[in-house]
């Protein structure tokens, strides 16, 4: 058995999908389309990294790409009070 597999036994993308993503730098189509293919919705996260990307950029960026309410609020909102819930909404 090689050592990867002996570390990876469920292989690479079963492990990168434990991980969480967030949309800062990652918010128009290409890049957001490339993070939907590695990761499920329900582990990515609202990001923007101020000050270099602001807020309402982000939000420009993920509102253009027609995601459903429910989608969008995942990303915005529900993912990360999943993550984190000692955060009172």
């Amino acid at each position: 058995m090689k050592e990867r597999e002996k570390r990876l036994p469920n292989g690479l993308m079963h492990e990168l999908n434990k991980f969480y993503y967030d949309t800062a730098q990652a918010n128009h189509p290409g890049a957001l389309a490339a993070l939907l293919k590695l990761a499920p919705l329900s582990q990515i996260l609202y990001g923007t990294d101020y000050p270099f990307w602001t807020g309402a950029e982000e939000n420009e960026g993920l509102s253009a790409q027609h995601f459903a309410a429910t989608d969008l609020m995942a990303i915005e909102r529900e993912n990360a009070l999943r993550l984190l819930p000692g955060i009172k909404a």
